[in-house]
């Protein structure tokens, strides 16, 4: 009868996972890396409910890269998962945009991961990017201009 529990309560683990497979036949030859994408992979597609998520292999880079839709947005973004270890200098992001990114939109999503499988996201763009501004600053101005104008009146 235990057997049958055991039985029961095994589990093949991720790297028995179909993306895991498909994403591995697509000869990167860095296994970290790899791995790397699949967790975000999971990640994206499990915790914070991409659409259409899919995922490619560059030759030329030596990694693979994701593409989906985060939530109800319909605009693809691309993520580059990698390692904590890995190094990267600006001239490696530069390649990184050069071959994964739309030509007209130069931007991806950095996904570093690390070996307790924590993510971390960056926004890279190419050139500056005019944040947006941040929302109730009017609200938050205008309570502050009524109490320096408290003060001065006192």
């Amino acid at each position: 009868m235990a057997a049958a529990a055991d039985a029961g309560a095994w589990s093949p683990g991720p790297r028995a996972h179909p993306a895991f497979v498909e994403m591995t036949a697509l000869d990167i030859g860095d296994s970290s890396q790899v791995y790397a994408a699949f967790l975000v992979f999971l990640d994206l597609v499990e915790a914070r409910n991409w659409k259409d998520m899919t995922y490619k292999g560059s030759k030329e880079l030596e990694l693979v890269y994701l593409q989906g839709c985060p939530g109800e947005e319909e605009e693809v973004k691309v993520v580059v998962p990698l390692p904590v270890h890995t190094t990267i200098s600006h001239e490696g992001i530069r390649r990184i945009m050069e071959c994964v990114c739309n030509q007209s939109k130069r931007a991806f999503i950095l996904a570093i991961v690390d070996s307790d499988s924590t993510v971390v996201y960056y926004q890279l763009t190419d050139g500056f990017v005019v944040p947006d501004p941040p929302q109730g600053t009017e609200e938050a101005d205008g309570k502050q201009c009524k109490k320096k104008r408290r003060r001065f009146q006192r």
